[in-house]
């Protein structure tokens, strides 16, 4: 016989092998005993339960710790089968569920850190987190899923379609655990907390290990530098957006043409009308019928994707898959179809 001491290391050791179980195990022994034992019962006791299913139901209640008392057996084997059901039920579904909430706690612990596989599809992949790329965060969020890559510890904040991988953003393992291959754009900030040479060196690793993943991803990047632009045009980023030379122009505009930067600003802001793109249509031969046309619509043609002299070119006709950048209202827009 057994010590008390040598019973209470047998029972520990009974519940450390249990906590080491599979949660497949652990699901497969507690349907196997909930259903057994049910079982069990009903043949043993039918008059008391009635059907199988209330004795499923008692055995649930029991192994629970519910026990709402309206059936209980009432033979002596019966309450050996609540004894017995006392002391390993309660082990093996309790341990199930435990499996269950660490299983929950484990994948939000990996969400937090950064370390799960992003599933969603036509998703943003946006590189680097500061405040200006927070900005750029919050107005996608309310249109697309935006997949943040940095190195940060845990996920900065918490959106139900914002998601978070950590990792070397120039890593294709970390590019493929962000399912670059299903992402429909990807931003790349510059990094304005180190030198701009520097700063552009890195986004032209990020660009060139973006295009590598995934050549069809529409890739914006912000340059830091002009003169570093064919070496970005090499790397075939879809825009390239200049960092702090576009505001020191655009303060040399403001000085000599005073207004200028009002206008670009309420180009940029959700304030009246707003820029959109939209496909041309297989009627409009020409600018000049794109033009005619949409300027019953209130709208104005600004740019053709690339060149804004489209004035001086209506007579040209559009070629095939033009897609021109337009200002209008948000209504206008949704009427014509731009986006």
């Amino acid at each position: 016989m057994f010590g008390k001491d040598e019973k209470s290391m047998v029972w520990l050791r009974f519940l450390r092998r249990m906590s080491f179980l599979r949660m497949r195990t652990l699901a497969y022994a507690s349907f196997l005993f909930v259903f057994g034992v049910a079982l069990i019962m009903y043949l043993a006791e039918p008059d008391t339960f009635g059907t199988y299913f209330r004795a499923v139901y008692w055995t649930m209640t029991t192994v629970v710790t519910v026990g709402y008392g309206d059936f209980f057996p009432n033979t002596d084997f019966g309450r050996f089968m609540t004894i017995f059901v006392f002391i390993f039920g309660i082990g093996i579904v309790g341990g199930l569920i435990s499996k269950l909430v660490d299983g929950v706690q484990l994948i939000r612990n990996q969400k937090e850190r950064g370390l799960l596989q992003v599933k969603e599809t036509g998703h943003t992949l946006v590189f680097g987190y500061s405040r200006r790329s927070k900005h750029v965060i919050d107005e996608l969020l309310e249109t697309t899923d935006v997949i943040l890559i940095d190195d940060l510890e845990r996920e900065p904040f918490s959106h139900p379609r914002f998601h978070y991988v950590s990792g070397d953003p120039a890593l294709d393992a970390t590019l493929q655990r962000a399912n670059i291959k299903k992402a429909t754009r990807a931003i790349v900030l510059a990094d304005h907390s180190i030198p701009p040479a520097l700063a552009d060196g890195r986004t032209l690793l990020i660009a060139a290990s973006i295009e590598r993943a995934n050549p069809n991803i529409y890739t914006i990047v912000e340059m830091m530098l002009e003169e570093h632009l064919d070496s970005f045009e090499q790397v075939k980023v879809d825009e390239v957006l200049l960092g702090d030379e576009t505001v020191a122009r655009m303060a040399i505009l403001a000085a000599y043409h005073p207004g200028v930067s009002k206008v670009v600003t309420n180009l940029l802001t959700k304030d009246g009308d707003g820029m959109f793109s939209l496909p041309a249509k297989p009627e409009w031969q020409t600018f000049r019928d794109a033009f005619h046309i949409l300027l019953e619509d209130g709208v104005t043609i600004l740019s053709d994707g690339k060149r804004l002299d489209l004035n001086r070119r209506l007579n040209e006709p559009i070629p095939p898959n033009t897609t021109l950048i337009v200002l209008c209202s948000e209504e206008t827009a949704q009427r014509i179809g731009a986006v």
